[in-house]
């Protein structure tokens, strides 16, 4: 089905019982890393990190409930390895924010960035 390391997304609308469909969201050098928010409307924002030339990219995407990937976006280049950490993202109303670790492992910052969600 999938041949190399992919971020999927497969979602419950019943509390775990069934689940939809496989979603492929990234196929394209993906690290992985993934978190994940529901949003108001029922769709999901998947956040995740991707390797680029020389360095990473925290990437977000917008999956609706149909399981059409609306949207997929750059919100910033990260370091390369472990010193990225884990993507946190929360969603409330028509915002989220989302949070990773940028720098080295011997200087590193927590940043954070609110981003708006289209209706």
């Amino acid at each position: 089905m999938f041949d190399g390391p992919t971020v999927r997304l497969a979602i419950s609308y019943d509390g775990g019982s069934q689940f939809s469909r496989v979603i492929a969201i990234d196929q394209a050098q993906p690290v992985g890393r993934p978190a994940v928010a529901i949003l108001d409307d029922d769709s999901t924002l998947v956040c995740w990190l991707r390797r680029a030339a020389g360095h990473s990219e925290l990437r977000s995407a917008r999956v609706m409930k149909d399981g059409r990937v609306a949207e997929q976006r750059t919100i910033a280049k990260v370091a390369p390895g472990r010193a990225s950490g884990f993507p946190r993202v929360a969603a409330h109303g028509r915002f989220a924010i989302l949070c990773w670790t940028s720098g080295t492992p011997s200087v590193s910052s927590v940043r954070a960035v609110q981003i708006s969600i289209p209706q």
